[in-house]
Protein backbone atom coordinates (compact mmCIF):
# COMPACT_ATOMS: atom_id res chain seq x y z
CA UNK A 1 0.00 0.00 0.00
CA UNK A 2 1.02 3.28 -0.66
CA UNK A 3 1.63 6.06 1.33
CA UNK A 4 -0.90 7.96 -0.49
CA UNK A 5 -3.49 5.15 0.14
CA UNK A 6 -2.81 4.68 3.46
CA UNK A 7 -3.28 8.60 4.10
CA UNK A 8 -6.65 8.24 2.26
CA UNK A 9 -7.44 5.26 4.18
CA UNK A 10 -6.96 7.09 7.16
CA UNK A 11 -8.79 9.90 6.13
CA UNK A 12 -12.00 8.02 5.74
CA UNK A 13 -11.86 6.78 9.02
CA UNK A 14 -11.92 10.16 10.79
CA UNK A 15 -14.71 11.50 8.07
CA UNK A 16 -17.14 8.91 8.62
CA UNK A 17 -18.34 10.07 12.27
CA UNK A 18 -18.29 13.51 11.33
CA UNK A 19 -19.81 13.13 8.19
CA UNK A 20 -22.95 11.68 10.74
CA UNK A 21 -22.76 15.02 12.98
CA UNK A 22 -22.70 17.10 9.66
CA UNK A 23 -26.00 15.95 9.01
CA UNK A 24 -27.05 16.05 12.28
CA UNK A 25 -26.32 19.72 12.16
CA UNK A 26 -28.34 20.09 8.87
CA UNK A 27 -31.60 18.61 10.48
CA UNK A 28 -31.16 21.01 13.01
CA UNK A 29 -30.31 24.14 10.86
CA UNK A 30 -33.75 23.22 8.50
CA UNK A 31 -35.34 23.06 11.87
CA UNK A 32 -34.54 26.33 12.68
CA UNK A 33 -34.93 27.72 9.80
CA UNK A 34 -38.21 26.34 9.01
CA UNK A 35 -39.23 27.80 12.60
CA UNK A 36 -37.75 31.30 11.48
CA UNK A 37 -39.95 31.25 8.79
CA UNK A 38 -42.98 30.44 10.35
CA UNK A 39 -42.44 32.91 12.55
CA UNK A 40 -41.90 35.57 10.12
CA UNK A 41 -45.04 34.14 8.35
CA UNK A 42 -46.79 34.23 11.35
CA UNK A 43 -45.44 38.32 12.05
CA UNK A 44 -46.22 39.13 8.31
CA UNK A 45 -49.90 37.81 9.02
CA UNK A 46 -50.13 39.55 12.07
CA UNK A 47 -48.97 43.12 10.52
CA UNK A 48 -51.45 42.55 7.61
CA UNK A 49 -54.18 41.54 10.10
CA UNK A 50 -53.32 44.88 11.71
CA UNK A 51 -53.96 46.83 8.61
CA UNK A 52 -57.14 47.31 8.55
CA UNK A 53 -57.23 48.89 12.21
CA UNK A 54 -53.97 51.12 10.93
CA UNK A 55 -56.33 51.72 7.93
CA UNK A 56 -59.21 53.16 9.91
CA UNK A 57 -57.08 55.18 12.53
CA UNK A 58 -55.66 57.41 8.78
CA UNK A 59 -59.00 57.17 7.54
CA UNK A 60 -60.44 59.06 11.03
CA UNK A 61 -57.62 61.51 10.46
CA UNK A 62 -58.29 62.51 6.89
CA UNK A 63 -55.06 60.81 5.66
CA UNK A 64 -56.15 59.09 2.55
CA UNK A 65 -52.83 59.16 0.95
CA UNK A 66 -51.62 56.86 4.05
CA UNK A 67 -54.98 54.39 4.07
CA UNK A 68 -54.32 52.37 0.68
CA UNK A 69 -50.79 50.43 2.13
CA UNK A 70 -52.07 49.07 5.37
CA UNK A 71 -55.94 48.31 3.66
CA UNK A 72 -54.27 46.45 0.72
CA UNK A 73 -52.08 44.29 3.11
CA UNK A 74 -55.52 43.18 5.13
CA UNK A 75 -57.18 42.87 1.42
CA UNK A 76 -54.56 40.32 0.52
CA UNK A 77 -55.61 38.01 3.05
CA UNK A 78 -59.19 38.71 3.53
CA UNK A 79 -59.78 39.76 -0.28
CA UNK A 80 -63.71 39.50 0.45
CA UNK A 81 -63.68 41.70 3.45
CA UNK A 82 -66.40 43.94 2.16
CA UNK A 83 -65.67 46.67 4.76
CA UNK A 84 -61.91 46.68 3.64
CA UNK A 85 -63.02 46.70 0.18
CA UNK A 86 -65.45 49.72 0.97
CA UNK A 87 -62.92 51.55 2.90
CA UNK A 88 -60.13 51.23 0.23
CA UNK A 89 -62.89 52.45 -2.49
CA UNK A 90 -62.97 55.56 0.31
CA UNK A 91 -59.53 56.04 -0.20
CA UNK A 92 -59.44 55.98 -3.48
CA UNK A 93 -62.47 58.70 -3.87
CA UNK A 94 -61.30 61.30 -1.07
CA UNK A 95 -57.07 60.82 -2.17
CA UNK A 96 -56.82 64.20 -4.36
CA UNK A 97 -53.05 63.26 -5.18
CA UNK A 98 -53.96 60.43 -7.07
CA UNK A 99 -54.76 60.66 -11.02
CA UNK A 100 -58.41 61.10 -11.52
CA UNK A 101 -58.66 57.58 -13.26
CA UNK A 102 -56.98 55.85 -10.98
CA UNK A 103 -58.86 57.13 -8.59
CA UNK A 104 -61.97 56.17 -10.48
CA UNK A 105 -60.90 52.40 -11.89
CA UNK A 106 -59.72 51.96 -8.54
CA UNK A 107 -62.82 52.81 -6.52
CA UNK A 108 -65.08 50.99 -8.85
CA UNK A 109 -62.77 47.95 -8.66
CA UNK A 110 -63.02 47.81 -4.86
CA UNK A 111 -66.75 48.20 -4.93
CA UNK A 112 -67.42 45.64 -7.68
CA UNK A 113 -65.32 43.11 -5.20
CA UNK A 114 -68.12 42.99 -2.75
CA UNK A 115 -70.63 40.42 -3.64
CA UNK A 116 -74.73 41.24 -3.81
CA UNK A 117 -75.21 38.66 -1.40
CA UNK A 118 -73.12 41.11 1.34
CA UNK A 119 -74.79 42.62 4.21
CA UNK A 120 -72.61 45.95 2.80
CA UNK A 121 -74.16 45.59 -1.23
CA UNK A 122 -76.60 47.77 -1.06
CA UNK A 123 -73.70 50.42 0.03
CA UNK A 124 -71.53 49.60 -2.24
CA UNK A 125 -73.23 49.48 -5.35
CA UNK A 126 -74.90 53.11 -4.22
CA UNK A 127 -71.24 54.48 -3.36
CA UNK A 128 -70.49 53.14 -7.14
CA UNK A 129 -73.38 55.04 -8.49
CA UNK A 130 -72.02 58.38 -6.89
CA UNK A 131 -68.51 57.60 -8.45
CA UNK A 132 -69.36 57.01 -12.00
CA UNK A 133 -72.23 60.14 -11.41
CA UNK A 134 -69.98 62.63 -9.47
CA UNK A 135 -66.81 61.80 -10.78
CA UNK A 136 -66.86 60.14 -13.66
CA UNK A 137 -69.70 62.11 -14.83
CA UNK A 138 -71.61 59.11 -16.25
CA UNK A 139 -75.22 58.75 -15.46
CA UNK A 140 -76.08 55.46 -17.41
CA UNK A 141 -73.37 53.49 -15.40
CA UNK A 142 -74.63 55.60 -12.57
CA UNK A 143 -78.33 54.59 -13.41
CA UNK A 144 -77.18 50.47 -14.11
CA UNK A 145 -75.22 50.87 -10.08
CA UNK A 146 -78.52 52.41 -8.11
CA UNK A 147 -80.88 50.52 -10.09
CA UNK A 148 -79.14 46.92 -9.06
CA UNK A 149 -79.31 48.38 -4.99
CA UNK A 150 -82.99 49.52 -5.78
CA UNK A 151 -83.61 45.65 -6.87
CA UNK A 152 -81.64 44.71 -3.49
CA UNK A 153 -83.34 46.74 -1.50
CA UNK A 154 -86.50 48.73 -3.04
CA UNK A 155 -87.19 50.58 0.29
CA UNK A 156 -83.56 52.38 0.79
CA UNK A 157 -84.07 56.04 1.32
CA UNK A 158 -80.43 56.91 0.05
CA UNK A 159 -80.65 55.12 -3.13
CA UNK A 160 -84.37 56.44 -3.80
CA UNK A 161 -83.08 59.89 -3.32
CA UNK A 162 -79.85 59.48 -5.61
CA UNK A 163 -82.27 57.57 -8.38
CA UNK A 164 -84.63 60.69 -7.85
CA UNK A 165 -81.55 63.30 -8.47
CA UNK A 166 -80.67 61.37 -11.64
CA UNK A 167 -83.51 61.55 -12.84
CA UNK A 168 -83.73 65.08 -12.52
CA UNK A 169 -80.09 65.87 -13.87
CA UNK A 170 -81.14 63.84 -16.99
CA UNK A 171 -84.19 65.47 -17.86
CA UNK A 172 -86.95 62.90 -16.59
CA UNK A 173 -88.72 64.75 -13.71
CA UNK A 174 -91.86 63.13 -14.65
CA UNK A 175 -90.46 59.63 -13.48
CA UNK A 176 -89.85 60.65 -9.73
CA UNK A 177 -92.70 59.78 -8.22
CA UNK A 178 -92.24 56.81 -7.17
CA UNK A 179 -88.88 57.33 -5.78
CA UNK A 180 -90.06 60.45 -3.96
CA UNK A 181 -92.21 59.15 -1.91
CA UNK A 182 -90.25 56.14 -0.71
CA UNK A 183 -87.80 58.85 0.21
CA UNK A 184 -90.75 60.23 1.99
CA UNK A 185 -91.51 57.47 3.82
CA UNK A 186 -87.80 56.69 4.88
CA UNK A 187 -87.36 60.19 6.43
CA UNK A 188 -88.19 61.25 10.14
CA UNK A 189 -91.31 63.24 10.38
CA UNK A 190 -89.59 66.41 10.92
CA UNK A 191 -87.65 66.09 7.74
CA UNK A 192 -90.33 65.68 5.78
CA UNK A 193 -91.34 69.25 4.81
CA UNK A 194 -87.93 69.64 3.09
CA UNK A 195 -88.71 66.48 1.15
CA UNK A 196 -91.71 67.41 0.11
CA UNK A 197 -90.51 70.94 -1.02
CA UNK A 198 -88.18 69.20 -2.80
CA UNK A 199 -90.80 67.16 -4.72
CA UNK A 200 -92.69 70.33 -5.60
CA UNK A 201 -89.66 71.85 -7.26
CA UNK A 202 -88.68 68.79 -9.11
CA UNK A 203 -91.78 68.99 -10.78
CA UNK A 204 -92.59 72.57 -11.13
CA UNK A 205 -89.02 74.19 -11.44
CA UNK A 206 -86.63 71.36 -12.39
CA UNK A 207 -83.58 73.88 -13.11
CA UNK A 208 -83.90 75.28 -9.59
CA UNK A 209 -84.13 71.56 -8.36
CA UNK A 210 -80.96 70.58 -9.26
CA UNK A 211 -79.17 73.95 -8.95
CA UNK A 212 -76.51 72.59 -5.50
CA UNK A 213 -75.62 69.35 -7.05
CA UNK A 214 -75.07 71.77 -10.63
CA UNK A 215 -72.80 73.70 -8.39
CA UNK A 216 -71.47 70.62 -6.80
CA UNK A 217 -70.41 69.14 -10.05
CA UNK A 218 -68.46 72.98 -11.95
CA UNK A 219 -71.98 72.91 -13.81
CA UNK A 220 -73.06 76.23 -11.99
CA UNK A 221 -70.18 78.37 -11.13
CA UNK A 222 -71.93 81.53 -9.94
CA UNK A 223 -75.34 81.60 -8.63
CA UNK A 224 -76.56 84.21 -11.76
CA UNK A 225 -75.79 81.74 -14.03
CA UNK A 226 -78.25 81.52 -16.72
CA UNK A 227 -79.98 78.43 -15.70
CA UNK A 228 -80.55 76.82 -19.17
CA UNK A 229 -76.69 77.32 -20.01
CA UNK A 230 -75.96 75.40 -16.57
CA UNK A 231 -78.18 72.70 -18.00
CA UNK A 232 -76.51 72.63 -21.31
CA UNK A 233 -73.22 72.22 -19.39
CA UNK A 234 -74.27 69.30 -17.52
CA UNK A 235 -75.87 67.39 -20.81
CA UNK A 236 -72.58 68.68 -22.63
CA UNK A 237 -70.47 66.98 -20.04
CA UNK A 238 -72.75 63.70 -19.96
CA UNK A 239 -72.21 63.11 -23.34
CA UNK A 240 -68.68 63.53 -23.48
CA UNK A 241 -68.49 60.60 -20.77
CA UNK A 242 -70.26 58.56 -23.10
CA UNK A 243 -71.25 59.56 -26.80
CA UNK A 244 -72.41 56.76 -27.99
CA UNK A 245 -75.07 56.62 -24.82
CA UNK A 246 -79.25 56.45 -25.86
CA UNK A 247 -79.82 58.49 -22.31
CA UNK A 248 -77.61 61.26 -22.57
CA UNK A 249 -78.20 61.63 -26.44
CA UNK A 250 -81.83 61.86 -25.78
CA UNK A 251 -81.76 64.25 -22.60
CA UNK A 252 -79.59 66.35 -24.89
CA UNK A 253 -81.77 66.19 -27.77
CA UNK A 254 -84.36 67.17 -25.43
CA UNK A 255 -82.97 70.39 -24.46
CA UNK A 256 -81.76 71.54 -28.52
CA UNK A 257 -85.87 70.79 -29.21
CA UNK A 258 -86.94 72.98 -25.94
CA UNK A 259 -85.28 75.51 -27.45
CA UNK A 260 -86.06 75.05 -31.16
CA UNK A 261 -82.99 73.09 -32.99
CA UNK A 262 -85.01 70.46 -33.85
CA UNK A 263 -82.58 69.05 -37.17
CA UNK A 264 -80.10 69.04 -34.44
CA UNK A 265 -81.50 67.15 -31.79
CA UNK A 266 -82.69 64.42 -34.86
CA UNK A 267 -78.75 64.54 -35.85
CA UNK A 268 -78.09 63.77 -32.42
CA UNK A 269 -80.66 60.88 -32.11
CA UNK A 270 -79.93 59.39 -35.63
CA UNK A 271 -76.29 59.05 -34.93
CA UNK A 272 -77.00 57.17 -31.62
CA UNK A 273 -76.00 53.58 -32.11
CA UNK A 274 -78.80 51.03 -31.41
CA UNK A 275 -79.10 50.26 -27.52
CA UNK A 276 -77.19 47.02 -26.25
CA UNK A 277 -79.98 44.81 -24.28
CA UNK A 278 -78.48 46.49 -20.71
CA UNK A 279 -79.42 49.54 -22.05
CA UNK A 280 -83.19 48.93 -22.84
CA UNK A 281 -84.27 50.56 -19.39
CA UNK A 282 -83.66 54.17 -21.93
CA UNK A 283 -85.38 52.96 -25.00
CA UNK A 284 -88.92 54.42 -23.80
CA UNK A 285 -86.94 58.06 -23.09
CA UNK A 286 -84.92 57.80 -26.16
CA UNK A 287 -87.76 56.60 -28.69
CA UNK A 288 -90.46 58.82 -26.83
CA UNK A 289 -87.51 62.00 -27.88
CA UNK A 290 -87.46 60.72 -31.68
CA UNK A 291 -91.27 60.75 -32.00
CA UNK A 292 -91.54 64.30 -30.42
CA UNK A 293 -88.86 65.55 -33.11
CA UNK A 294 -90.08 64.20 -36.03
CA UNK A 295 -93.70 65.13 -35.57
CA UNK A 296 -92.65 68.77 -34.72
CA UNK A 297 -90.77 68.45 -38.34
CA UNK A 298 -93.68 66.98 -39.75
CA UNK A 299 -92.27 63.91 -40.73
CA UNK A 300 -95.38 61.82 -40.00
CA UNK A 301 -94.41 58.72 -42.61
CA UNK A 302 -91.02 58.17 -40.71
CA UNK A 303 -92.62 59.01 -37.32
CA UNK A 304 -95.32 56.21 -37.47
CA UNK A 305 -92.43 54.01 -38.52
CA UNK A 306 -90.60 54.59 -35.61
CA UNK A 307 -93.87 54.54 -33.07
CA UNK A 308 -94.18 50.78 -34.52
CA UNK A 309 -90.67 49.64 -32.84
CA UNK A 310 -91.79 50.45 -29.61
CA UNK A 311 -90.48 48.02 -27.32
CA UNK A 312 -93.77 45.87 -27.19
CA UNK A 313 -93.55 45.13 -23.33
CA UNK A 314 -93.78 48.73 -22.19
CA UNK A 315 -96.90 51.22 -22.16
CA UNK A 316 -95.87 53.66 -19.85
CA UNK A 317 -96.58 57.37 -19.77
CA UNK A 318 -93.97 57.96 -22.42
CA UNK A 319 -95.60 55.09 -24.83
CA UNK A 320 -99.19 56.63 -24.20
CA UNK A 321 -98.64 60.24 -25.32
CA UNK A 322 -96.61 58.75 -28.29
CA UNK A 323 -99.65 56.74 -29.37
CA UNK A 324 -101.89 59.82 -28.97
CA UNK A 325 -99.54 61.95 -31.22
CA UNK A 326 -99.30 59.43 -33.79
CA UNK A 327 -102.79 58.22 -33.32
CA UNK A 328 -103.82 61.94 -34.23
CA UNK A 329 -101.15 63.46 -36.45
CA UNK A 330 -100.36 60.58 -38.11
CA UNK A 331 -103.17 57.90 -38.56
CA UNK A 332 -106.42 59.94 -38.17
CA UNK A 333 -107.75 58.51 -35.22
CA UNK A 334 -108.93 60.97 -33.05
CA UNK A 335 -110.91 58.41 -30.29
CA UNK A 336 -108.11 56.21 -30.43
CA UNK A 337 -105.75 59.37 -29.62
CA UNK A 338 -108.20 60.58 -27.39
CA UNK A 339 -108.82 57.64 -25.13
CA UNK A 340 -104.96 57.28 -25.13
CA UNK A 341 -104.23 60.71 -24.35
CA UNK A 342 -107.06 60.10 -21.30
CA UNK A 343 -104.99 57.20 -20.37
CA UNK A 344 -101.60 59.24 -20.02
CA UNK A 345 -103.46 61.67 -17.55
CA UNK A 346 -103.98 59.22 -15.26
CA UNK A 347 -100.64 58.76 -14.22
CA UNK A 348 -98.18 61.60 -13.02
CA UNK A 349 -97.77 64.26 -14.28
CA UNK A 350 -100.56 64.10 -16.26
CA UNK A 351 -103.25 65.53 -13.33
CA UNK A 352 -101.28 68.82 -14.64
CA UNK A 353 -100.14 68.31 -18.22
CA UNK A 354 -102.93 70.92 -19.43
CA UNK A 355 -101.17 71.17 -22.38
CA UNK A 356 -102.19 67.07 -22.91
CA UNK A 357 -105.45 67.72 -22.19
CA UNK A 358 -106.39 70.47 -24.59
CA UNK A 359 -104.90 67.78 -27.35
CA UNK A 360 -107.86 65.01 -25.79
CA UNK A 361 -110.49 67.85 -26.41
CA UNK A 362 -109.59 68.66 -29.85
CA UNK A 363 -109.51 64.75 -30.12
CA UNK A 364 -112.85 64.25 -28.33
CA UNK A 365 -114.30 66.88 -30.74
CA UNK A 366 -113.42 65.60 -34.10
CA UNK A 367 -114.79 62.11 -32.74
CA UNK A 368 -117.99 63.94 -32.43
CA UNK A 369 -117.68 63.72 -28.46
CA UNK A 370 -118.51 67.36 -27.94
CA UNK A 371 -119.87 67.23 -24.12
CA UNK A 372 -116.39 65.45 -23.15
CA UNK A 373 -114.62 67.82 -25.55
CA UNK A 374 -116.02 70.65 -23.28
CA UNK A 375 -115.35 68.83 -19.94
CA UNK A 376 -111.82 68.56 -21.18
CA UNK A 377 -111.18 71.86 -22.12
CA UNK A 378 -112.82 73.50 -18.80
CA UNK A 379 -110.16 71.14 -17.26
CA UNK A 380 -107.59 72.20 -19.04
CA UNK A 381 -108.04 75.97 -18.39
CA UNK A 382 -108.42 75.61 -14.56
CA UNK A 383 -105.47 73.82 -14.46
CA UNK A 384 -103.67 76.27 -17.20
CA UNK A 385 -104.81 79.21 -14.46
CA UNK A 386 -103.35 77.14 -11.11
CA UNK A 387 -100.16 77.49 -13.02
CA UNK A 388 -99.96 80.72 -13.48
CA UNK A 389 -96.41 82.31 -12.64
CA UNK A 390 -98.27 84.45 -10.06
CA UNK A 391 -99.60 81.42 -7.85
CA UNK A 392 -95.90 79.82 -7.87
CA UNK A 393 -94.15 82.54 -7.03
CA UNK A 394 -96.45 82.95 -3.56
CA UNK A 395 -96.06 79.15 -3.54
CA UNK A 396 -92.06 79.62 -3.85
CA UNK A 397 -92.17 82.20 -0.93
CA UNK A 398 -94.50 79.61 1.47
CA UNK A 399 -91.92 76.75 1.12
CA UNK A 400 -89.08 79.31 2.12
CA UNK A 401 -91.20 79.03 5.61
CA UNK A 402 -91.09 75.80 6.52
CA UNK A 403 -92.02 76.70 10.26
CA UNK A 404 -94.70 78.53 9.60
CA UNK A 405 -98.02 76.49 9.67
CA UNK A 406 -100.51 79.40 8.97
CA UNK A 407 -98.84 80.31 5.56
CA UNK A 408 -98.15 76.38 4.50
CA UNK A 409 -101.86 75.71 4.57
CA UNK A 410 -101.25 77.17 1.46
CA UNK A 411 -99.89 74.63 -0.34
CA UNK A 412 -102.03 72.21 1.28
CA UNK A 413 -105.23 73.92 -1.33
CA UNK A 414 -102.80 73.88 -4.02
CA UNK A 415 -102.42 70.08 -4.03
CA UNK A 416 -106.10 69.70 -3.28
CA UNK A 417 -106.90 72.07 -6.28
CA UNK A 418 -104.56 70.01 -8.71
CA UNK A 419 -106.25 67.17 -7.45
CA UNK A 420 -103.18 65.51 -5.41
CA UNK A 421 -104.68 64.24 -1.89
CA UNK A 422 -101.36 62.58 -1.61
CA UNK A 423 -99.15 65.48 -1.16
CA UNK A 424 -102.01 67.68 0.82
CA UNK A 425 -102.73 65.08 3.77
CA UNK A 426 -98.52 65.08 3.85
CA UNK A 427 -98.35 68.50 4.19
CA UNK A 428 -101.60 68.93 6.31
CA UNK A 429 -99.37 65.88 8.52
CA UNK A 430 -96.35 68.19 9.16
CA UNK A 431 -98.53 71.01 9.78
CA UNK A 432 -100.01 68.89 12.70
CA UNK A 433 -95.94 67.81 13.72
CA UNK A 434 -95.38 71.74 13.76
CA UNK A 435 -98.40 71.83 16.13
CA UNK A 436 -97.48 69.07 18.45
CA UNK A 437 -93.91 70.57 18.41
CA UNK A 438 -95.11 73.94 19.87
CA UNK A 439 -97.33 72.38 22.08
CA UNK A 440 -94.62 70.16 23.92
CA UNK A 441 -92.40 73.37 24.07
CA UNK A 442 -94.90 75.52 25.33
CA UNK A 443 -95.80 72.30 28.15
CA UNK A 444 -92.25 72.12 28.93
CA UNK A 445 -91.98 76.30 29.29
CA UNK A 446 -94.82 75.86 31.94
CA UNK A 447 -93.89 72.97 33.71
CA UNK A 448 -93.09 74.13 37.41
CA UNK A 449 -89.41 73.66 38.32
CA UNK A 450 -88.05 70.57 40.05
CA UNK A 451 -88.55 70.66 43.34
CA UNK A 452 -85.43 69.94 45.96
CA UNK A 453 -84.51 67.58 48.23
Amino acid sequence: MTSAEAHLREGNKRGGPRSGASRFSLSKLALWVGALLLALAGAGILWSERGLGEARLRAKHGLWSEVHAPVERYLRIHPGSAEANLLCAEAFVKDDALPLNERIGGAVARLRAIPDEAPQAVEARLAEARVQLFLNYSPAVAELAMRRALQLDPEDGDANYLMWKLLDLTRRSEEVEPFFWKVFTARPEGQRAIVLRDWYLSQFYPLTSTSELDRMMAFRISPVDDATIVESNRLLRFRGSAPDSPLCNAAMARWFRTHGDLPFALDLLDKTPSADPPDGIWEPFFRGTLLDVLLDMGDIDRAGEEFDRWPAGDRGRDYLLARGRVLQDVRDDPAGAAAAYAESLAAWPGPIDWRTMNRAASCLARAGDQEGATAMRDRAATLEAIMDDKVHDRLRIVLGQLDNPEVLIEVVDFYRKIGRPEEAEAWSGYIDFLGRQTADADGAADAPPPRGR
